[in-house]
């Protein structure tokens, strides 16, 4: 019993001594690793300890598989397979063990060594497993958080699990400009020392060449330069965004200079992840910019639909100034057209911040007052960027600095190598460099179409001037034929488009009134003048006679193309509201608007002048005409209107 005791008392002491001769040997090799738990050591020495004095009583199974794990965590903290062996083989060789249990204490250390490689190679598989997990998910980036295909959501999302994989406490992205030069353009986390971003030197060559990651380090030369001052400082990591080989930015995570050495692994999935994120922004901006592009062209399709569907140029003007500012998000655009004088510039249309309430307008512009160099610049179809002070002659100067503008673009409207006016767009001062090379085509669109429609609008003029001069006359020859309905033509059409305005008609229908209302009688030539100046009552005869006069005009204008639109008007302008009017006895809303509307007009007109058979009617006398007869000859809501006109003009506006 005696010779046994001590045989497990020499044991013990030599498996206490070699597991206090490993704790001294792996805390003095393993003090440089900050992740490094002392209590890890401690449980590794304690489980090496009683192992040897298991094995010793012949029971070390559960020693041996409690030293497995206790290695396996040592592993998992970052001691390497080296470091253990050399600090185990140091613990060995300076242990005193029994003489007469060497032989058992070698076999059992060989024991110990074989399960701490067995651990060993466990904590490798169990990294391994954890860097394919972490670069799977790494690999489904783009489908998982970018489906949204949100650039600014994507960068955020984007350096937040960066911050997670190297444990940054501050992160930013900034855009790639020219070669060495960056952009600052989001950040998350704290504030980013600059806008402007330089590389040069070892910095250059390494994420601009090489495409990797590069580490600030105050030991070296500057690399890194924001804003002029040094910034690939200790703790700082910079990582390249790679697209197909191309450098579209770079992104800096600032760490606490005390905090460990990222690792190769942390590392590698970094890049790993800076690379799916690349290509993440990449589509993302591509499916940017297409959808931009889309909803540029489906604009500009609808301002051609525009063009080309109304006569109303103030209509067309104010959609391009709406259009202006929605797409290039400029504070404010106006759109200035020449006088017919050519003397100066107005504000045609303006969409932003000068057209609320209170807000003192645009102003009218000289051309004297743009600067004999912008005027050129103009006139030759180039367009112009100014400051808040050379702009000051179209907008306050007050107006422009309380709303953030910082930079007003003047794009000339030409056609025929003539400006007809200016689109001015004003940015905000966060985009003092104005608009991309992709707006100003975007701009150039917009003025083309603006110009189309100023130049169409011009021709119209002169188009309906022309018609109009051709159907005055036309008019003129009936009050030959009649002098008594010398003027009623006229008379008629101010009458006409004075109650389609306070009906707000648009711009077509009252074009149609106008030519309407003017050619109305132009039948009465096919009607003997006998009857149209009879002095006394018509018999039934003549009266049949005088009721042809609509068909006689709808026959005359028929050949006429671009009166087609008015005939209807003047085919049914004697048309009566309940039914018994002439030619075809129409009733109520199936006789034109317009034609009702030239109703009331000619009868009060003919109400209100002299007549062979009869004196002119007092304005109240007429009035009561109009009343008496509203439901039965004439719309009731038509003649609600005029009475309403007449009330505000207090009075006939017409025939004083």
């Amino acid at each position: 019993m005696r010779v046994e005791a001590m045989k497990s008392e020499a044991a013990l002491g030599s498996g206490n001594k070699v597991g206090e001769r490993l704790r001294f040997s792996l805390e003095k090799r393993l003090a440089g690793k900050g992740h490094l738990s002392l209590a890890d050591v401690a449980s590794f020495c304690e489980a090496l300890s009683l192992f040897v004095y298991a094995g010793q009583e012949g029971s070390g199974e559960a020693g041996l598989e409690a030293l497995e794990e206790s290695a396996c965590a040592l592993f998992e903290s970052g001691v390497t397979g080296h470091e253990l062996a050399d600090a185990l083989l140091d613990a060995a060789e300076n242990a005193s063990a029994a003489r007469e249990g060497e032989v058992t204490f070698n076999r059992d250390f060989l024991r110990a060594q074989a399960a701490i490689m067995r651990a060993m190679e466990r904590a490798e598989r169990g990294k391994r497993e954890e860097m394919e997990r972490r670069l799977a998910e790494i690999d489904g980036f783009p489908e998982t958080i970018a489906a949204t295909l949100d650039p600014p959501t994507l960068k955020r999302m984007g350096l937040e699990r960066l911050k997670e994989i190297t444990g940054a406490r501050e992160a930013c992205l900034f855009r790639y400009e020219e070669r060495g030069i960056y952009a600052r353009d989001i950040e998350i986390s704290g504030v980013c020392p600059g806008e402007r971003m330089v590389l040069e030197g070892r910095a250059e060559i390494v994420l601009t060449r090489e495409k990797g990651a590069y580490l600030g380090a105050d030991g070296e030369p500057p690399g890194v330069l924001i804003d002029g001052k040094r910034a690939d400082l200790p703790g700082r990591l910079f990582l390249p965004l790679v697209v197909r080989g191309r450098t579209t930015g770079l992104v800096m995570l600032e760490r606490g200079p005390g905090e460990a050495v990222l690792g190769a692994d942390a590392l590698r999935i970094a890049r790993r992840f800076a690379d799916r994120m690349a290509v993440a922004l990449e589509n993302a901006g591509l499916h940017s910019r297409e959808q931009r592009k889309i909803r540029e062209m489906l604009a500009l399709l609808e301002l051609t639909r525009a063009i080309n569907s109304t006569l109303d140029l103030e209509e067309i003007l104010e959609r391009v100034a709406r259009m202006s500012v929605d797409l290039c998000g400029v504070r404010e655009c106006v759109v200035y057209l020449k006088d017919a004088g050519g003397g100066y510039y107005q504000p045609a249309a303006r969409h932003g911040f000068l057209s609320g309430d209170g807000e003192e307008g645009p102003r009218f512009l000289r051309p004297g007052d743009l600067g004999g160099e912008c005027l050129r610049c103009l006139e030759d179809g180039k367009h112009e960027l100014v400051g808040v002070v050379e702009a000051e002659a179209m907008f306050p100067r007050h107006a422009l600095l309380e709303h953030g503008v910082g930079k007003v673009l003047l794009h000339p409207l030409s056609s025929r190598e003539r400006l007809n006016g200016i689109l001015v767009l004003c940015y905000p001062s966060s985009r003092d460099k104005g608009p991309d090379r992709d707006e100003l085509e975007l701009i150039a669109a917009i003025a083309a179409q603006a110009s189309m429609a100023i130049e169409n609008a011009s021709l119209y003029e002169d188009i309906e001037r022309s018609y109009y001069s051709t159907i005055r006359a036309l008019a003129r020859a009936i009050e030959v034929k009649d002098p008594y309905t010398h003027g009623h033509s006229e008379r008629v059409t101010e009458y006409a488009l004075i109650i389609a305005e306070a009906m707000h008609l648009d711009e077509r229908e009252k074009q149609k009134l106008k030519y309407a209302a003017t050619l109305h009688d132009i039948g009465k030539i096919g009607i003997a003048g006998r009857v149209l100046n009879k002095p006394g009552a018509l018999t039934e005869e003549e009266y049949s006679h005088v009721k042809t006069h609509p068909l006689l005009g709808d026959s005359i204008i028929e050949p006429v193309e671009f009166l087609q639109e008015p005939r209807p008007i003047i085919l049914h302008h004697h048309e009566r509201y309940d039914g018994k009017g002439y030619p075809d006895g129409l009733k109520g809303e199936d006789i034109p608007l317009s034609a009702r509307i030239l109703s009331v007009a000619d009868a009060f007109e003919a109400m209100r002048s002299d007549r062979p058979y009869r004196r002119a009617l007092p304005l109240a006398e007429a009035v009561e005409e109009l009343k008496r007869n509203a439901g039965t000859q004439f719309d009731p809501r038509v003649v609600r209107v005029f009475l309403s006109v007449l009330e505000a003009y207090g009075g006939d506006p017409v025939n004083r």
